[in-house]
């Protein structure tokens, strides 16, 4: 290990009036991580320590580097607080701490951050400990880490550093939750001369030196080339992730990572000859490429593509249509429309001919509008593309209930929802037709939900649409719910299988 800061964290050491340290239990080249216990609300919470001397490096709190990881460290901290995905790691405080040097001198205030304690590991050590992944680990980890990324975009935010180290684990219950951490939000620094001052020989042939904030083996072309960064660094890296959890080991494990740069900075070649060295099928191996184009032009677009298409590879389709949902449970069944009305029934499940998949929805046309007709055992989420390129992503959750009364759960995956004219939050619980606002971390509103539980009439929920109306007899009419999230768009009709 590198240059120790003097002194280190003492266990007892009370922060801000309400963080006792207990101990330290790691860190990397940049800050010390310590676990501590909250006194207000009784909790073991995260405290992480920036470094004064940069390991490694020898830079010090006047060092170009220094400068660079000091400003990383602070936009880190906003940045987390500005995000609320349920897979991002949470930031509960910050705060600055005086050190006195070796010889009583004082050294600049440290900057600290206190986030939930999370006690389930990484990615890099699960998966390096495990092998390669199941597909379906794969997808329910990807589909999560896409979210918590796809919500940073909607903020202005690019995290630059996604790797599986990055990736933590807290556990709840049986269950290994993931989160994303470590945002690296900070740009390269340049060394350049300030007005009226006279850079050295040694400092002119620095003045374009570029200091980098990502780790190599994990960066996109773009970062490698200094050029240009974008939403699209974060999707190329996230690819290299993917490809990490189906392989057992990075794309780039090589013993000169230096050696790469040029080929993957110039074409696709190099990338195409690594992801060949793996057993990947042909499809899967498409879309990883797709997604580590050097072309950023040609590369998968957003987080979510590329869940998406992997989750194709791996043979389950996604409907592609201007809205898409995730469910499960049966699917509904349409018969012929009666006199005046379109009736609609549905089955708990769907015989699929063996080793086929069942297709995940039915459509009809009610009174000229597009109705699709979902049954899932509890929640749907639901993802719309916005103008802005960024697609709005919600979970509506049927909550369990007797008889034909039940509460809906309207949450928003990268967005806020509110009442027209109430203050948003992350999600609201309802028992009645209603409407709320969508809107982005910045308080923007993306667009608009509807909702509406219908009627029930005899052993049927009715659901009007424009002229007509959409019939869902018992026992899956019971609990069934009809959104809307745009004039234009399709009503989708969600309905609790049997």
């Amino acid at each position: 290990m590198g240059v120790r800061d003097p002194p280190e964290l003492a266990e007892g050491l009370n922060l801000l009036d309400r963080y006792t340290i207990i101990d330290r239990i790691g860190g990397g080249g940049m800050a010390d991580i310590y676990r501590a216990h909250d006194s207000r609300l009784d909790r073991i919470v995260c405290v992480k320590l920036l470094r004064n001397v940069i390991e490694g490096s020898g830079s010090t709190s006047g060092g170009v580097l220094y400068q660079a990881t000091y400003t990383h460290f602070l936009r880190e901290a906003r940045a987390l607080s500005k995000l609320a995905h349920p897979n991002t790691l949470r930031i509960y405080d910050f705060g600055f701490l005086q050190m006195d040097g070796d010889e009583g001198g004082q050294i600049s205030p440290r900057p600290f951050q206190i986030s939930e304690f999370m006690d389930g590991g990484n990615l890099e050590t699960y998966v390096r400990t495990r092998g390669a992944l199941r597909p379906v680990e794969v997808t329910a980890i990807l589909d999560r880490v896409a979210g918590a990324v796809a919500e940073a975009h909607g903020a202005g935010i690019i995290h630059r550093d996604i790797k599986p180290s990055n990736i933590l684990f807290s556990r709840v219950g049986e269950v290994l939750m993931p989160k994303l951490a470590d945002f690296g939000i900070a740009r390269g620094v340049r060394r350049q001369a300030r007005p009226g001052q006279t850079l050295s020989s040694e400092e002119s042939s620095q003045e374009f030196h570029i200091v980098p904030l990502f780790s190599p083996r994990w960066a996109a072309p773009e970062q490698l080339a200094s050029t240009e960064e974008g939403p699209f660094t974060d999707v190329y890296q996230l690819a290299l992730v993917a490809a990490f959890m189906l392989a057992g080991h990075g794309l780039f494990e090589v013993p000169q990572i230096d050696t790469t740069y040029t080929s993957r900075i110039c074409g696709d070649a190099y990338v195409l000859s690594r992801l060949a060295m793996f057993p990947f099928s042909p499809e899967v191996a498409r879309a990883l490429m797709d997604g580590l184009r050097a072309d950023r032009r040609s590369r998968t677009r957003s987080p979510f593509e590329l869940y998406e298409a992997i989750s194709r590879a791996f043979g389950t389709p996604r409907a592609s249509l201007p809205t898409h949902v995730e469910h499960s449970g049966g699917v509904p069944s349409i018969p012929a429309p009666g006199p005046g009305r379109e009736a609609v029934s549905v089955r708990a499940s769907f015989a699929a001919a063996p080793g086929t998949i069942a297709p995940p929805e039915q459509w009809l046309e009610v009174a000229g509008r597009k109705v699709r007709v979902v049954s899932t055992s509890e929640r749907l989420d639901v993802s719309v593309p916005t103008p802005g390129g960024i697609d709005l992503r919600l979970r509506v959750t049927l909550l369990p209930a007797q008889g034909a009364s039940f509460k809906v759960n309207v949450k928003g995956l990268n967005c806020f929802v509110g009442r027209p004219g109430a203050s948003p939050s992350p999600a609201l619980v309802t028992d009645a037709d209603g409407a709320a606002d969508l809107v982005s971390p910045r308080k923007e509103r993306l667009g608009g939900l509807v909702w509406s539980f219908g009627a029930v009439r005899g052993p049927a929920r009715v659901f009007p649409v424009g002229q007509g109306e959409v019939v869902v007899p018992f026992p899956h009419g019971q609990h069934a719910l009809a959104i809307e999230l745009a004039p234009d768009r399709e009503v989708i009709v969600i309905c609790r299988s049997a």
